[in-house]
């Protein structure tokens, strides 16, 4: 099995080989496909599973695909911590090598002034913890009506420490989208009941 047998095409495909991942994991090979048909995707994996080239790599792909004819922010990924958006950014960063796709990454602790202007113009992915975001929107410098994707990584931390941040945040997005949410399994073996978004 190779990346190109998941019709995967050849600018992620090479950024993959280049970035020492010539196939695809078994996690890679079940949800990169549901991706890719648009479906909505819940994944629960243990601790310690390689997870994020599942969904950047499809969600990639999509945005290179269509390409609607609007300047917002297309995919949200939100996340609990500054940690956790560095790492998610990286991967982004390295599977859009041959890709001439926007990102930017918000957290606490960074000024917004250096963010502002990337906010102001068409973005196709946007890193993010809750708080961060809440404070971006709440002084109106971010529109999130035309989300397409919307991944959520960690969630049962968000659902845990952040589930009010959360409801707000998601209650600003269009309906229609595609969501992939990201439940790292530690003692606890199942979603809590308010994970239905």
């Amino acid at each position: 099995m190779s990346f190109k047998n998941l019709n995967l095409i050849n600018p992620i495909v090479r950024a993959a080989t280049e970035a020492g991942c010539p196939k695809p994991t078994e996690l890679q090979t079940r949800i990169i496909p549901q991706i890719l048909n648009g479906k909505d995707v819940l994944c629960v994996i243990p601790r310690g599973t390689e997870r994020m080239t599942s969904f950047t790599m499809p969600v990639l792909q999509a945005l290179k695909k269509n390409n609607p004819d609007h300047n917002d922010t297309r995919v949200l990924v939100l996340t609990p911590t500054k940690e956790t958006v560095l790492e998610i950014e990286k991967n982004f960063e390295i599977y859009t090598k041959y890709l001439p796709l926007s990102q930017l990454s918000v957290y606490e602790g960074i000024s917004n002034g250096t963010q502002l202007s990337s906010l102001r113009r068409r973005l196709d992915v946007l890193i993010a913890t809750p708080e961060k975001l809440m404070e971006l929107d709440d002084q109106r410098h971010i529109s999130l009506s035309k989300i397409e994707v919307l991944i959520i990584d960690d969630i049962e931390i968000l659902l845990k420490d952040k589930s009010n941040e959360l409801k707000k945040l998601i209650s600003k997005l269009p309906i229609k989208r595609q969501n992939i949410l990201f439940h790292r399994l530690s003692r606890q073996k199942s979603l809590p009941s308010q994970t239905r978004l």
